[in-house]
């Protein structure tokens, strides 16, 4: 999986434009419905937000049983930034949308002591291929002559932050992809098809209308292995969002950072003077197998610099003399502005 993730970091830097990652917004900002402007309803929606950001930025099982979770849930008023009321699209004169902002690093620091995981905001595209059945005629998904089926998708992708590709389905995937082969059990066909998206993650699902109802079908394909799962007879928001659940579930478990092992903390690399292909790879091996580091999410290339999402355990200077110790970067500088910011000068290779 390690040698598919390089392949695609490679592809990024020569076209500077993630593909394979984007920065998602919004992480800590959710909008609920409250029954009404009074105190206990307010405090309600303000938890039922919370436990939608806890649910799409923490990695682990049971979270909702976690005791760490538990407490920041009971006590969710003590993080929010702040929030606003507006009309609620309902004939209900009393119900109000409520838009809450949560302190993310208030949050973070209360949760670090736990045995969970942090999803931060920088996440790969997964390619959705979808196949919609109704009144026995089956045809790939089309989000304009779809409308309540798109909606659902965008709003549980927005739900779970989970960033999304849809196929062009141009001449070539038209003339060499049936709706057949989107839940084949041999995957090769639909895969072979998928390489052009430059994704690492790619989810295959048939929906069908039934009466007043929706049945699905899910695979995931992603880090070299095929999962699968099953939706009975419910709503088209169900299934849309027990779809994106699926997906994050398996996702953020691989790209998570664990809070909780001494001191866990996050950095900005900027690595200056990378030329080539092969000094990329080089980069990337470096600092993957190194101990200090837990996660390092290649972010994109920008004025001269590649730039890393770093997430490490332990001292910045123990990590810094670390990295000097391979004689591959040298520290440049540390951002005045933004302490968890250092830029690296790459050292060549003879």
């Amino acid at each position: 999986m390690k040698v598919w993730i390089r392949s695609l970091v490679i592809f990024l830097l020569l076209t500077e434009q993630s593909v394979y990652a984007v920065e998602v917004e919004g992480l800590y900002d959710v909008e609920v419905i409250a029954k009404s402007e009074q105190e206990k309803n307010k405090l309600a929606a303000i938890k039922q937000a919370l436990q939608r950001v806890l649910m799409r930025t923490l990695a682990g099982d049971n979270i909702l049983t976690d005791n760490t979770v538990r407490s920041v849930l009971a006590n969710a008023y003590n993080y929010v930034a702040e929030y606003q009321f507006s009309l609620a699209p309902t004939n209900d004169k009393d119900m109000r949308v409520m838009r809450v902002i949560f302190d993310q690093q208030s949050l973070i620091n209360t949760l670090r002591p736990g045995k969970l995981w942090l999803w931060n905001e920088v996440r790969p595209r997964t390619l959705v291929w979808l196949v919609v059945e109704q009144d026995g005629l089956q045809s790939f998904f089309d989000p304009d002559e779809m409308p309540d089926i798109d909606r659902a998708l965008k709003q549980a992708s927005e739900q779970k932050k989970i960033p999304i590709l849809l196929p062009m389905q141009d001449l070539r995937e038209k003339r060499e992809l049936s709706t057949g082969d989107v839940l084949s059990a041999y995957s090769k066909h639909l895969l072979e098809m998928s390489v052009r998206y430059e994704v690492v993650s790619t989810l295959a699902g048939k929906i069908v209308k039934q009466g007043t109802c929706w049945k699905a079908e899910w695979t995931l394909y992603f880090d070299g292995k095929i999962s699968q799962w099953v939706d009975a007879c419910s709503t088209l928001d169900n299934i849309a969002l027990n779809a994106f659940q699926g997906i994050y579930g398996h996702l953020s478990t691989f790209y998570a950072a664990k809070h909780g092992v001494g001191n866990v903390d996050e950095m900005i690399m900027k690595i200056l003077g990378v030329k080539k292909v092969s000094e990329l790879m080089k980069i990337t091996e470096y600092l993957e197998a190194m101990p200090m580091i837990k996660t390092a999410t290649w972010v994109k290339s920008e004025n001269g610099y590649n730039i890393y999402r770093v997430f490490y355990q332990g001292n910045m200077q123990d990590l810094n003399r670390q990295i000097a110790t391979g004689k591959i970067l040298a520290t440049v500088n540390r951002s005045r502005q933004n302490t968890g910011e250092v830029t690296y000068q790459f050292l060549k290779i003879n």
